[in-house]
């Protein structure tokens, strides 16, 4: 037990700390919830949580308890906010410092110093993002009360010293989900974990969207960022049962070198006085510097805004039972080899959510003490950071955005993404030349000499991975998530780099709004769209939803000495196709203009409506990211499973979309119905008869779109003529899309060096194969005169991550056309890192094929990953509309006749 409690009768009497005068009047939590925190068997639930926060800040002087929003289910998101009465009275002044030390510009080191001195460091903490990592928030608890409570010196000190901003979970909707599943399942045969996403969206992915912050609750955790500036972000989290029992910081190479150094050497700080306060109470099996590295933005937001990134993970037990070594009891879990960073090896068989709570209580309590400790030196190193930046005076000084841009929308989605990161957003008054480029007035310009410089920076510029093996010309070792996110690439905008001084006359813009476009009078003909947006797929989808026939051109075309490109939307004008088109390019900035003659171009109508069908199996990720994707774009699709093979899919469906990660196995079989009840009937699987159905549904006339691994599933089901031409993954067979999980999982459970390369050589990595990209961002060459590329320009990187390509093979009955290949070059990487560039040269990635009557389109790497991947999605939109639209011809395009 930490020694806090030891030394709970001795009094701090500083200035500040008063003991609260009604601790008597707080339940301890085990009056309250009815069994004491971390007992075998037993979990706080969330909305309880909530009640026990409540009644602490009704009745203690040191908290706050505050809703600040609701979930992706309506769940409310809490933060409580805990220090001193003093410190609480005067929060609004204690904003004010933070805010001026993020933001130095004018201030002087004097007057830097005085802030620093009256401030106090704010840590924010935060548990259970995802949401089988139980243990956690189940430690909060202990320490909300004991904050509450406690008259101790070193409590009082924290209070003094340190504002905690504590939300008890990242993700209330995962937490409700897995422990009423856990309670529902108690003494029953079934399955006591959680079978599917907990998130509704993003499952374990949902602490992946720290740069495009799509989920609620990401945003809702921005906001406090944004708000209080904290100076120190602990991330609470478990990990694999057989390993060490905690990680905590340092962490292992490589870093950001946008990082601040303070930043790195914060992390440590805290860790080791994590790790030696853990050391002091007889806890073993600590490990640090490695598992986890600090390279992507995706998970580390707070580290690109002035604080470290305390991330601990802490061994799962089996959620609330305890764990035991499948080996024996008496057979120590982890490993047994000790080392400089992990002196003491765990020396029992047995692990347990009191231990996971134990060791968490521990660590929370050594960072806010190290902090409180230390506080005037908190404050200063937040202030030097954000000082390093705003003074910054070498290349690159900016990115600039130019405003004539392909897709609009894209261009604003990238800019509000930056301002939401808290990125200062310039707009150019007039021309101007930066780099040797010309650039016209309403471009926008991100100068690096701001607070948020770092976070522009990395996400605007080009990642160079180090390449990094477990020997000279061995196998490569693994990064811990992925090597490339150059935002630019990602979403179709056009970002230069300016590695000189920029002159020019901006303004500050203190919000982000599309691009007006005018829309044109009324046209006597129709309305004509060119193909470069995404934002086009949302008025198709809302245009069908309102009966408006849509056609798309089938070749480039002239109208009114403009340039139209293949895929170029075709509307009548209509009074409903004119109030949605208006709204939309009022929301995107998507360009329309009108026609009032026939363009003369054959084409395609859009089956209307177009009915989608998204597979949906039990936990898979993609397909959460791909049921937000469509939601999005209003798709109006269905969710299909195992209960829709009943022989009318032609009835039902005129796509379905696979996503990464669905194999044959998850199609037939899916869940065990011995290990789960009748609940979950919709993920049973379809059966060896559902499998046949699903084929025959294609010939006869079906579009099926498959992405990622779920190419070779495809493949299998159809005998389409393609081979892979990349190494397998030994032990995996199909590249796996949810790679997150079970290689996390890996990298957690052995810390031995030997240990974790003979696992990668039997189970990850084949040391042999020359060939290896675990998140790049990859050259590539599109047709833009097929339908599946409509839109696409010529030339533009996909994203890559333990995907595949293809070679397409000879068939009789099934043709095939290659709609995206690597090129015929000797460096594949536009961003991020690859082994074995040559063995993509001149090989398929998109491909379409004619099926008996229906089509099929392959998309072999993951060009919707994480939705992060905004510039190739119109591959997969140009693939669910182009499947079952009609060939017309011009004569056909011509008769489109507006209704007045």
């Amino acid at each position: 037990m930490h020694s806090i409690r030891v030394v709970a009768s001795v009094l701090f009497l500083g200035v500040g700390f008063v003991p609260s005068a009604i601790a008597q009047e707080i339940p301890p939590p085990a009056d309250f919830f009815g069994f004491e925190i971390g007992t075998d068997g037993e979990m706080a639930r969330y909305p309880r949580i909530l009640e026990y926060l409540q009644l602490l800040a009704d009745r203690s002087d040191r908290i706050e308890y505050r809703e600040r929003g609701t979930t992706t289910l309506g769940n409310p998101y809490v933060l409580a906010t805990i220090s001193s009465p003093q410190n609480l009275a005067r929060m609004d002044r204690l904003l004010e410092i933070n805010h001026r030390l993020n933001d130095p510009r004018g201030l002087s080191e004097s007057e830097a110093e005085a802030l620093t001195q009256e401030g106090v460091p704010f840590y924010f903490l935060y548990a259970t993002i995802h949401s089988t990592e139980v243990g956690n928030t189940q430690t909060i608890i202990r320490v909300a009360h004991d904050l509450a409570t406690s008259a101790s010196a070193e409590i009082g000190e924290i209070l003094d010293n340190v504002v905690l901003l504590m939300v008890p979970s990242q993700n209330p909707d995962g937490q409700l989900l897995v422990i009423d599943h856990w309670y529902e399942t108690q003494g029953t045969d079934y399955s006591r974990t959680y079978p599917d996403l907990y998130h509704h969206y993003t499952g374990h992915d949902d602490n992946r969207d720290w740069f495009m912050f799509t989920q609620k609750e990401t945003r809702l955790a921005l906001d406090i960022h944004r708000q209080f500036k904290p100076q120190v972000t602990h991330d609470m989290h478990q990990m694999g049962s057989n390993g060490a029992r905690i990680f905590v910081p340092p962490f292992k190479d490589p870093h950001d070198p946008n990082i601040h150094p303070l930043l790195i050497q914060g992390q440590a700080q805290i860790g080791t006085a994590m790790a030696a306060a853990l050391t002091a109470e007889g806890k073993s099996g600590i490990v640090s510097g490695q598992q986890y590295d600090v390279w992507t933005p995706a998970r580390q937001y707070m580290l690109y805004h002035g604080q470290p990134r305390i991330l601990t993970e802490i061994a799962s037990a089996r959620l609330a039972d305890p764990y035991v070594n499948p080996a024996g009891a008496d057979v120590p879990l982890g490993p047994q080899e000790a080392r400089v960073n992990f002196p003491r090896p765990f020396d029992r068989g047995t692990w347990k959510l009191g231990d996971i709570v134990d060791y968490g209580y521990t660590a929370v309590f050594a960072g806010l003490q190290q902090v409180a400790k230390y506080r005037a030196t908190w404050m200063e190193n937040y202030y030097r950071v954000h000082r390093d930046w705003v003074d910054r005076d070498e290349a690159p000084y900016a990115f600039v955005v130019n405003a004539e841009q392909r897709d609009p929308f894209e261009t604003y989605e990238l800019l509000e993404l930056l301002h939401t990161g808290e990125v200062e957003v310039h707009q150019a008054l007039a021309a101007f030349t930066a780099g040797g480029e010309q650039y016209p007035a309403g471009s926008w310009v991100i100068q690096l000499a701001q607070p948020a410089g770092a976070f522009a920076k990395t996400m605007l510029e080009r990642q160079e991975y180090p390449d990094l093996r477990y020997y000279p010309g061995g196998p490569p070792i693994p990064p811990y998530d992925v090597t490339a996110q150059t935002l630019g690439m990602l979403m179709g905008v056009d970002v230069r780099r300016v590695d000189e001084p920029l002159d020019v006359d901006v303004a500050l813009l203190d919000t982000i709004a599309p691009r007006r476009s005018l829309m044109p009078a009324a046209p006597a003909w129709g309305y004509l769209i060119g193909p470069e947006s995404n934002a086009t797929f949302l008025a198709a989808a809302r245009l069908q939803r309102a009966n408006v026939p849509v056609y798309r051109a089938g070749t480039a075309f002239e109208s009114d000495e403009r340039h139209y490109a293949p895929g170029t939307w075709l509307v009548p004008a209509t009074s409903a196709s004119t109030e949605i088109l208006q709204r939309v390019s009022r929301e995107t900035g998507m360009v329309v203009r009108g026609a009032d003659a026939t363009p003369g171009v054959s084409g395609f109508r859009l089956r209307a409506p177009t009915r989608v069908g998204l597979w949906r199996g039990a936990n898979n990720m993609p397909g959460g990211w791909m049921r937000w994707l469509f939601e999005q774009y209003e798709l109006g699709h269905t969710e299909i499973s195992s209960l829709d093979f009943d022989g009318n899919l032609a009835g039902k469906y005129d796509v379905i979309v696979l996503p990464a990660g669905t194999s044959r196995s998850r199609i037939v079989d899916g869940l065990d119905p011995e290990e789960h009840d009748a609940d979950w009937r919709w993920a049973y699987g379809v059966g060896e008869d559902g499998w046949r159905q699903l084929a025959q549904w294609v010939r006869d006339g079906g579009t099926l779109v498959a992405l990622g691994s779920a190419v070779s599933t495809a493949r299998e089901l159809l005998n389409l003529p393609i081979e892979p031409v990349l190494p397998q993954r030994r032990g995996r067979g199909a590249p796996s899309a949810e790679i997150d999980d079970e290689d996390a999982t890996l990298l957690e459970t052995f810390q031995s060096p030997a240990q974790l390369l003979e696992t990668l050589r039997d189970q990850v990595v084949d040391p042999t194969s020359i060939f290896f990209s675990p998140g790049t961002l990859l050259k590539h060459e599109f047709n833009p005169n097929h339908p599946v590329a409509f839109g696409m320009p010529e030339r533009w990187p996909v994203f890559f991550r333990f995907d595949q390509a293809y070679r397409l093979t000879p068939s009789f009955d099934i043709a095939a056309e290659a709609v995206s290949r690597y090129p015929d070059e000797v460096d594949m990487v536009a961003s991020g890192w690859l082994l074995g560039d040559e063995l993509l040269r001149n090989q398929a990635n998109v491909v379409a094929f004619a099926v008996g009557s229906g089509s099929v389109v392959t998309l072999g790497s993951q060009l919707a990953f994480r939705t992060q991947t905004r510039a190739t999605f119109k591959l997969l939109f140009n693939a669910i509309f182009q499947g079952p639209a009609e060939p017309v011809t011009a004569e056909q395009v011509a008769g489109m006749r507006p209704v007045r």
